[in-house]
C-alpha cells in the first residue's frame, strides 16, 4: 500500500526510533518473504541501524557492516514498531529485536503472501532497485529529465507515472492525485501531451507529492491508508469533486481501478472500462504479464480495499503508534 509519501513519512520516523540502534537478535516467521539467499539473515545480528532511506518504493535499513535490509511492502504489507513483549501474530512475517527493547515487525495481512525482502551488501543489487527511474524528490527529476521521459514511449499517462522504471515511487493513489491536479485524463497518450500540459503534469508531480509528505510527517504516528483524508480523487467514486462538483468517476481495466473527474479531467466524458488489449499499445502488451516490469500500480501497489474497510491483522495496527 506505501507509495512514495507514507515511505518518506515512515522513514524519517524510523530515523528518529532506531538509528543508533543494535539488533540483538530476528526472528524470521515466514521465510518465502526473504528473497535472498547470502548474505545469511543471521548476518544482521549485533548490526547498528545507521541509516534509513527509500529507494523507489522499497524501505532500506543500511547497517555499520555494510548490510542493507531491503523492504518492499507490495500489496498488504506494513510496518509495526511495538514493545518486544508484544505478542507475535500470523501477520508478523519477521521481526527485528532491538537493545532498547522494542521490535521493528514486517506484517502482512491477507493470502498473497507478496511482501519482499532482501538482505544485500548494496541496494543496487535488488534488481528492481537497479531499475529505477528518475525519484521525483531527487535532482535529476528536472522538467527536461521529464519531457525526455515521456518522449521514451507511448502510453497512457497513468502508465507512465506508476512504471517504476520511469519514475520511482507513484502508484495507483498518487497518480490518480496527480492527475486530477493537472486536469489531464488518465487515458491520454504522452505522445500527445502539448508543452503547457506537460509542464502541468510536471508541476502536478512535485505539489502533490510535497503536499501529501508535509501532511503525513506531521501526524505522531507511521501513516497508513486511514491518514489520507486529504485525497481528492483516489478512493472517492460517487463523491463530489472539490474543485467543480462533478461527480467522481472509477474506471478499471484487468488489472488496475482509475478514479478521476470527468469535469476537470475528459471534458464531462464518462470513460469506458477498458481491457489490457484495448487501453495498451501492442509494445506494451508484450511485457504484461511479466511482474518484475509491470508499474507500481499493477504489480507492486495496493490491493487493500480503498473505498472503506481494509484487512484486520490480529491486533495489530500497522504502520501506526507514536515513537518514543
Amino acid at each position: 500500500m506505501p507509495e512514495l509519501p507514507e515511505l518518506e513519512a515512515i522513514s524519517a520516523r524510523l530515523r528518529l526510533a532506531l538509528t543508533g540502534r543494535r539488533i540483538q537478535s530476528l526472528t524470521l516467521n515466514k521465510p518465502s518473504c526473504l528473497k535472498t539467499t547470502e548474505p545469511k539473515l543471521v548476518a544482521l545480528a549485533d548490526n547498528r541501524i545507521i541509516t534509513i532511506i527509500r529507494l523507489g518504493r522499497f524501505l532500506c535499513l543500511g547497517t555499520d557492516q555494510k548490510l542493507y535490509l531491503c523492504i518492499h511492502l507490495m500489496q498488504d504489507g506494513g510496518l509495526c514498531l511495538c514493545p518486544a513483549h508484544h505478542p507475535m501474530t500470523t501477520s508478523n512475517l519477521l521481526c527485528l529485536h532491538f537493545d532498547n527493547a522494542e521490535d521493528l515487525r514486517v506484517t502482512e495481512g491477507g493470502t498473497r503472501h507478496r511482501v519482499q525482502v532482501h538482505l544485500v551488501t548494496d541496494p543496487n543489487k535488488v534488481a528492481w532497485i537497479a531499475e529505477l527511474g528518475l525519484d521525483p524528490l531527487g535532482p535529476d527529476f528536472t522538467l527536461n529529465r521529464f519531457r525526455q521521459a515521456l518522449a521514451r514511449r507511448n502510453r497512457t499517462i497513468k502508465r507512465f507515472l506508476t512504471d517504476q522504471r520511469t519514475v520511482a515511487g507513484i502508484g495507483g493513489c498518487y497518480s490518480d492525485e496527480i492527475l486530477h491536479e493537472a486536469r489531464l485524463s488518465p487515458f491520454q497518450p504522452t505522445v500527445s501531451l502539448k508543452p503547457e500540459e506537460t509542464i502541468r503534469l510536471y508541476a502536478a508531480v512535485k505539489r502533490v507529492l510535497h503536499d501529501a509528505i508535509v501532511y503525513l510527517k506531521a501526524l505522531d504516528h507511521l501513516p497508513d491508508r486511514r491518514d489520507r483524508t486529504f485525497l481528492q480523487v483516489h478512493g472517492r467514486a460517487g463523491q463530489q469533486c472539490s474543485r467543480c462538483g462533478s461527480a467522481i468517476q472509477r474506471v478499471s481495466d484487468e488489472k488496475s481501478i482509475t478514479y478521476y473527474c470527468p469535469g476537470c479531467q475528459t471534458g464531462g466524458n464518462i470513460l469506458a472500462n477498458r481491457s489490457p488489449s484495448s487501453s495498451l499499445p501492442p509494445q506494451e502488451l508484450a511485457s504484461w504479464s511479466n511482474a518484475a516490469c509491470l508499474p507500481a500500480d499493477r504489480s507492486l501497489s495496493s490491493s487493500l480495499p480503498l473505498e472503506g474497510g481494509g484487512n484486520k491483522r490480529e491486533g495489530d495496527r500497522p504502520l501506526s503508534g507514536p515513537l518514543k
